[in-house]
């Protein structure tokens, strides 16, 4: 009775937790890698290391403390009433000096260290948008695995019912041997193509759970139409200003900006001030340090030129850029609307070959028709299926290739 009773609150639990699992539709998976991801949780961490240059830059220079102690050697200089020690024999030197940044070489420093936060922060976006595209490839992937399944199970029951009634009419001498042999090595056939695409399946889906960060198993909502409306007309507007690699190129530039700016006032000469206390001899002095650096050879003149040159760099990919996103993402919308008008043109063609499907299995039943038309409906079916997935799949890619060149995936 015990053991009963534990079967049946094992049977409830994983009835439940089946039941409970979550389906993870297109948008909701894309939410899940953006929190998820390993690849973008390491990434991040190079911005809190940027953070950190920050903290760095914006440090002021330590104060430097000299001191100097010297004795007379020379016994006959000793004086009468003093000690090799005494003061009276000593020279003290007590030198206190600071490094004064008067040019804002500090401030400058914060400021390109700010700006390379700002870029680090932008390139973490640039691979988010890479990642979300792939893991939406991958659903996409996950998602057709599992309409071969859906397809390769229908026809298993089509041709499973077909075996049955040839078995039957086999006996009732209907059909020959032949016919029920054909039928049961199609069948055979289908099931072994049904445990490959099942297989394919669960490879799909372990994929996709790597990408989400996922500890178990997922569960995709077939049902997902995927697409959204979008404005055509703001997505270039969107991309050429919001697009994360066109924000990262601007801050590259920016950053390149304030290095140049900061290199030019590295060229300004050093200088340092401090206060001197040297008591001689008993004797004490007071005085003023002060050093400045003559510019004479090193005036910084290698890194000024090679911050030119980044600046110059990073302007000309920025422009490079913004050019190439207009083609990518007219190309991206052509590819988009012609996949639509293909996939419109495919919803009568379902319909038909349910028609004739129906047609010709009820005069195959009747005796009106041959096995052979019938298994040739049969495999018209399938195909007609099996090519609106494949439109349907490059329709829903084309629609991933807008999002993943407007940049609006990082926003979906």
């Amino acid at each position: 009775m015990r053991i009963q009773v534990l079967t049946i609150g094992l049977v409830m639990l994983v009835v439940s937790s089946s039941w409970g699992q979550t389906l993870y539709s297109f948008r909701k998976t894309l939410e899940q890698v953006r929190q998820s991801n390993p690849t973008l949780r390491l990434q991040n961490l190079d911005v809190a290391t940027t953070q950190s240059d920050e903290i760095t830059a914006g440090l002021k220079s330590n104060p430097f403390l000299n001191n100097q102690t010297l004795f007379q050697l020379s016994p006959r200089h000793l004086p009468n009433d003093g000690t090799f020690l005494s003061r009276q024999n000593r020279q003290f030197w007590l030198q206190l000096t600071k490094e004064f940044d008067i040019y804002g070489k500090r401030s400058r420093r914060v400021s390109l260290a700010q700006g390379l936060t700002q870029l680090s922060a932008n390139n973490v976006k640039e691979t988010s948008r890479n990642v979300l595209r792939d893991a939406a490839l991958l659903w996409l992937d996950a998602w057709y695995a599992s309409t071969k399944v859906t397809l390769l199970e229908q026809t298993q029951i089509n041709l499973d019912s077909l075996v049955y009634l040839n078995r039957v009419r086999l006996r009732n001498q209907v059909v020959s041997t032949t016919d029920l042999t054909r039928t049961e090595v199609l069948s055979t056939q289908n099931a072994l193509q049904l445990r490959t695409a099942r297989q394919l399946y669960r490879n799909e889906l372990a994929e996709l759970t790597i990408q989400m960060g996922q500890p178990d198993s997922i569960q995709l909502d077939i049902n997902d139409p995927v697409l959204s409306p979008f404005s055509v007309d703001s997505l270039l507007t969107y991309s050429q200003n919001q697009r994360s690699d066109v924000l990262a190129a601007r801050s590259g530039l920016e950053a390149a900006n304030r290095n140049r700016e900061l290199q030019q006032v590295l060229a300004k000469p050093a200088n340092e001030m401090g206060a001197i206390w040297n008591p001689q001899n008993a004797i004490p002095y007071a005085g003023v340090f002060l050093t400045f650096e003559l510019p004479v050879f090193s005036r910084n003149q290698g890194e000024i030129q090679k911050s030119k040159i980044l600046q110059q760099q990073a302007q000309d990919q920025l422009t490079f850029l913004q050019k190439r996103i207009s083609v990518e993402l007219r190309n991206a919308l052509t590819s988009f609307q012609n996949h639509q008008r293909t996939l419109q043109q495919y919803e009568q063609l379902l319909l038909q070959s349910d028609k004739v499907l129906a047609s010709v299995r009820y005069a195959y039943l009747k005796g009106a028709t041959t096995l052979v038309d019938y298994l040739e409906a049969q495999r018209t079916w399938y195909d007609t299926r099996q090519t609106y997935y494949d439109a349907l799949f490059e329709y829903r890619k084309s629609f991933v290739d807008v999002l993943y060149s407007s940049g609006l995936i990082s926003q979906w």
